[in-house]
């Protein structure tokens, strides 16, 4: 008995061990071609290394279980199968080497193996994708911003997670506040972050637009605590591409925000620009260079004058759904590295591969971390719903209030049709942007739509007010008959 289980067993074990090489190989190369063809890397790559026992030299195999490991981030192994695609004139290999080496910030290498590629894409007569030149124009950027690393004390970095991440600037009331619409209190777009200064009187945040990205707005806030409809920031920051993530100093004209447009290295820089006092617009912004911004996406740098410190969020890590938050000294003014003298290897500065290597000798940051443990969370303001002037002296912040059911419907009614103008004004304001860029039928179209929402507009604005008065009204003959 036994003897009959240990033969069990190992007849069991047999059974696992073929049934693993049966299921791995069960795959035709035409069917791991077609996963490869699909994105499903992982399941064609297992085929294309088998296959590749047979066939080590040939230049297709090579390219492709290099692209699969390529898109596994495991570019260490990836590199020597690349590389074989390239000699044997596999046409795309060199393309996943430049993109790979800029993953790795092997960036004269990327260089290199972008010129490959467009040199091949010349002598086979094909076009060579604006991509391309973006991605070379990208990589000779960070080169040189490598020679410029910012000289700055890196004294603690967090990993949080994205969606999440603006709950750990702990700023001093002074620096304002960051965050969404929810914990703003403050009616801007769900999936963006905003800034409101100290004093609370206006929020920056960047606003998504159809079929263009996101531009940098704001709101002002009006009386009876309004808002104003959302506005763009004057010339001079806003481009083609995303804007987002902005952060203003105290001093009301110094903005900091982020951009994946021209100058960036990467997806989302950090970018500076001041305010022009004179005429209203923003100067040119800067890429703020390293170590602050990496071939990732690198944004939210937010700086407290009162205590000195500074945040910036950053994917460099690669870790999925999280971020690492970056805390560090402000310079007064940008001093860099001396690359002749200093011992560390630059690009560990620039991608900092370890805060300690930006600490001078001796440092000790334990008063610096210890002023924002002290940093009590704001109060949430106890903000009214709304605030409803029934007559001098009464005045409804919230539904409940109403004493009459039909009162206070027609003031939903008037606060629905105030939502949708604002969501129409809106819709005007994007198309009227769309009809100075266009030209025939879609400028045509264009002037349709637009006639028509001025025409919505038109019948919809006396309406809110009308309702309004109605309930005013209807409310009073309630109140005075509970009075009698």
């Amino acid at each position: 008995m036994k003897m009959f289980r240990q033969i069990l067993k190992y007849s069991f074990a047999v059974l696992i061990v073929f049934s693993t090489i049966f299921s791995s190989s069960a795959l035709t190369l035409d069917e791991a071609r077609e996963l490869y063809k699909a994105g499903k890397y992982k399941e064609a790559a297992p085929v294309f290394k088998a296959q590749l026992k047979r066939r080590p030299n040939d230049g297709s195999l090579n390219h492709w279980y290099g692209v699969c490991l390529f898109h596994e981030k495991k570019y260490n192994e990836a590199e020597k199968y690349l590389k074989i695609g390239a000699k044997r004139k596999v046409l795309e290999s060199p393309h996943y080497l430049a993109d790979m080496y800029m993953a790795q910030s092997r960036l004269e290498d990327a260089i290199s193996s972008y010129e490959e590629y467009t040199a091949a894409l010349s002598k086979a007569k094909k076009q060579i994708p604006d991509s391309i030149g973006k991605a070379i124009a990208r990589a000779r950027r960070a080169k040189l911003m490598l020679q410029y690393v910012e000289r700055v004390q890196i004294i603690d970095s967090l990993i949080v997670d994205a969606d999440s991440f603006f709950k750990y600037f702990k700023m001093s009331p002074e620096s304002g506040r960051i965050g969404t619409n929810e914990t703003l209190g403050i009616d801007i777009p769900e999936n963006t972050i905003g800034y409101i200064p100290q004093r609370g009187d206006n929020v920056f945040f960047g606003y998504p637009l159809e079929g263009k990205g996101y531009e940098l707005c704001t709101k002002n806030k009006l009386i009876e605590g309004k808002w104003s409809d959302i506005i763009p920031l004057p010339n001079g920051v806003n481009t083609e591409q995303d804007e987002a993530y902005p952060f203003f100093l105290n001093d009301g004209v110094t903005l900091y925000f982020a951009s994946n447009g021209e100058g960036s290295i990467g997806g989302y820089d950090i970018f500076i620009t001041r305010l022009n006092l004179e005429n209203n617009t923003y100067l040119k912004p800067e890429n703020v260079g390293m170590p602050f911004n990496s071939i990732y996406n690198d944004y939210m740098m937010a700086i407290d004058e009162m205590l000195n410190i500074g945040w910036f969020v950053s994917d460099r890590e690669q870790i999925p759904g999280k971020v690492t938050i970056y805390l560090f000294i402000p310079n007064e003014s940008k001093q860099t590295y001396n690359i002749d003298e200093i011992k560390t290897d630059i690009k560990s500065l620039a991608l900092i591969r370890s805060i300690r290597e930006s600490w001078p000798e001796n440092a000790d940051y334990t008063d610096s971390l210890q002023q924002l443990d002290n940093i009590k969370e704001p109060q949430k303001e106890t903000r009214p719903d709304f605030i409803f002037a029934i007559c001098n002296g009464i005045h409804y912040t919230k539904l409940d209030q109403f004493v009459s059911l039909e009162a206070r419907n027609l003031y939903v009614k008037s606060k629905e049709l105030r939502k949708n103008i604002i969501q129409i004004e809106t819709k005007l304001s994007e198309l009227r942007s769309q009809y100075t860029k266009s030209k025939g039928t879609t400028l045509k179209r264009l002037s349709s739509e637009i006639q028509n929402l001025e025409s919505q507009l038109l019948t919809l604005y006396p309406q809110p007010e009308n309702y309004e008065n109605q309930a005013r009204k209807i409310e009073l003959d309630n109140l005075q008959k509970e009075h009698r």
